[in-house]
């Protein structure tokens, strides 16, 4: 089993803005915010914090990569 301690996390967090209303005959801004951390939980509260009002994260992806031990 691998150590969080040794894995480095990116978080993409595609956010959306709300539409104002269903009719559907606009278009909504699009952006990805992008988070780095050791552990999901925290970089997904970061991203959420991050998060302009009126928009939404639409999709998450995560990458993980592992950081050589010192």
């Amino acid at each position: 089993m691998i150590d969080a301690a040794e894995q480095k996390l990116t978080l993409h967090a595609t956010v959306q803005e709300i539409p104002p209303d269903p009719r559907g005959d606009y278009a909504l801004g699009r952006d990805e915010l992008i988070v780095e951390d050791v552990d999901y939980d925290q970089a997904l509260e970061a991203a959420r914090r991050r998060v302009p009002e009126g928009w939404r994260i639409i999709s998450l992806r995560v990458e993980r990569e592992l950081v050589p031990g010192s």
